[in-house]
């Protein structure tokens, strides 16, 4: 909880806490907002820091879903996400109706059509559409979810511009952002995978894997590098790493502490696979839902201890609870309704 702004220890912006978390999930926008200001103790507008100074930026990154990254690390995530050749398989362009030409066209394209003047989807895939003639495209190119654009986020190509009314758009980091220097492929995981141990550790390369959506095999290179920095724990007879400087961190005993996560909460979307060992045993089916949803949380003393519903207050909990720990929780949540969240 100290190292995700959780306890007493604040950040001091919303740009803070995207660098110590690794990127704040930024699939729901108001999930975003509420852990962010969970974590600095303040509000924050996040539209000012994402479009006034462009310290933030909103983009498909790890595993493939929203995330809001600091400006200046975007380069790094660009460099690690370039491994990523799904869409090049023959299972992929079939799944997604497109063919490899088409996407070589569409990527080829998205430099000379997209610059720091926002386009919607519709007016980005009419642009792309005239740019290349691949008019069937249309309406890959306006779905929702975005799957044929995301390859083209991985590589640096385009971000999230402010929303007109409704409407996302998108633009092109090197014009939104000011262009930069490329960044070596091996140093860019490197780099995530420190950060990511430094807030979700400790792990393995094959949960670093799965988080960033990266071949196990470039995540266990990635360790190997950087195990000088490393200290090997095991946790119920698993090995696995943490920053060696947070070792002497582990056995402070910190104040009891109880806070309310939102949906989609980066201390949960970044433990999926250790919610059996952080307190959700036997009850993971109700955090991690079906279609990706990761509900809200009740999390004690670092301590997953239920999920509970914003609009309600009703409070599902994960075995005996302590009629104390059930107090304190309870006035958050009236906290919480007096207040809209």
């Amino acid at each position: 909880m100290r190292r995700h702004h959780l306890a007493d220890d604040k950040a001091a912006d919303p740009v803070a806490v995207a660098r110590r978390v690794v990127g704040v999930h930024a699939q729901v926008a108001a999930s975003a907002v509420t852990a962010t200001n969970l974590r600095t103790g303040g509000t924050h507008q996040l539209d000012t820091l994402l479009y006034g100074e462009r310290t933030l930026v909103r983009t498909w990154a790890a595993r493939g879903t929203l995330h809001l990254l600091p400006a200046d690390d975007f380069p790094h995530w660009v460099a690690a996400m370039s491994t990523r050749t799904r869409d090049k398989t023959n299972s992929w362009l079939r799944y997604n109706s497109v063919t490899a030409a088409q996407m070589a066209d569409l990527l080829a394209a998205l430099p000379d059509v997209l610059t720091d003047e926002p386009l919607t989807r519709e007016e980005l895939a009419d642009a792309i559409i005239t740019a290349t003639g691949h008019r069937e495209l249309k309406d890959r190119l306006t779905q929702g979810f975005g799957t044929i654009l995301k390859p083209a986020a991985f590589r640096g190509l385009l971000c999230s511009g402010p929303p007109r009314g409704r409407n996302v758009t998108f633009v092109a980091p090197r014009r939104w952002l000011g262009d930069w220097e490329p960044v070596e492929t091996g140093a860019a995981i490197d780099r995530l995978a420190t950060d990511y141990l430094g807030a979700y550790g400790p792990a393995t390369p094959e949960e670093f894997a799965r988080w960033f959506d990266l071949t196990p095999a470039l995540a266990k290179k990635s360790f190997r590098r950087i195990e000088g920095g490393l200290a090997p724990v095991e946790v119920d007879g698993t090995p696995m790493w943490l920053p060696e400087a947070h070792l002497k961190e582990l056995p402070r005993k910190a104040a009891q502490r109880a806070v309310l996560l939102p949906a989609f909460d980066p201390y949960i979307t970044g433990s999926t696979r250790q919610l059996e060992r952080i307190g959700a045993a036997g009850h993971k089916a109700a955090v991690s839902r079906p279609q990706g949803w990761i509900s809200p949380t009740v999390v004690v003393d670092g301590w997953v201890r239920g999920v509970w519903e914003p609009d309600t207050g009703e409070i599902t909990w994960f075995g005996t609870i302590p009629a104390t720990v059930r107090r304190t929780v309870q006035s958050l949540i009236d906290a919480n309704l007096s207040t809209g969240g």
